[in-house]
């Protein structure tokens, strides 16, 4: 099993995610993350899924998704070498021995305190799901109160784009 992300363009049109998420329904994939937005081009979206299935599999997801309504393009990029980056906003709470420690946590996963009071602090990291899966087990042991994560977004790298 392999986990791969896939890069589709898509034309902002009535029901284009639905038939995607419903590809995968109907053909029994399991998403890891689907995100997707408006690209700079107000009728063009750019859909980034995260899926884990062996290689044939993910050959016939890639075919499937191209055959679909309103899809520009797809592409499967390389984990490895392509940008792909997750969001998460971390609420956690505020206790003595945390407070020693939010200028380390700033430096070494490149987090920021975008919230503070007397009882919790929320930290934003935007990196890679390792790098937040880590950050997320250092301030476990504090009591994290609250957490949510955007799932991935990616580009290729240089002169690289779908």
């Amino acid at each position: 099993m392999k986990n791969t992300i896939l890069s589709v363009l898509v034309e902002n049109n009535y029901g284009v995610v639905a038939r995607i998420a419903g590809l995968f329904t109907r053909r029994g994939f399991n998403l890891n993350s689907f995100t997707g937005e408006e690209t700079h081009e107000k009728n063009i979206s750019r859909i980034t899924i995260s899926v884990t299935e062996d290689e044939n599999s993910l050959y016939q997801i890639q075919k499937q998704v191209e055959k679909l309504i309103d899809i520009k393009k797809v592409e499967v990029l390389d984990s490895k070498q392509d940008i792909i980056r997750e969001l998460a906003l971390v609420k956690v709470a505020l206790k003595p021995e945390l407070c020693n420690k939010i200028k380390e946590l700033t430096e070494i996963y490149s987090v920021k305190v975008i919230d503070i009071d007397t009882e919790v602090i929320v930290f934003e990291i935007c990196n890679s799901k390792d790098m937040i899966d880590a950050f997320i087990d250092v301030v476990r042991p504090f009591e994290i109160v609250e957490s949510v994560r955007t799932g991935v977004i990616a580009l290729q790298r240089g002169n690289q784009h779908i």
